[in-house]
């Protein structure tokens, strides 16, 4: 169960990600290493500074 919400964590990030115009995939494959929480704020703050525009 863990893991089922752990990858749904991180299919929230890409699908933050698609909304926002990004890769989602590159996003979702960045908050599986890093974690939902660190995919998510990196996505924040590349967001805020226009980083990693894809």
């Amino acid at each position: 169960m863990l893991v089922f919400l752990y990858f749904f964590a991180a299919m929230g990030v890409g699908y933050w990600a698609k909304i926002h115009g990004r890769n989602p995939a590159l996003w979702l494959v960045l908050a599986v290493v890093l974690t939902p929480l660190g995919g998510s704020i990196a996505l924040m703050l590349a967001d805020r500074t226009g980083w990693f525009r894809y």
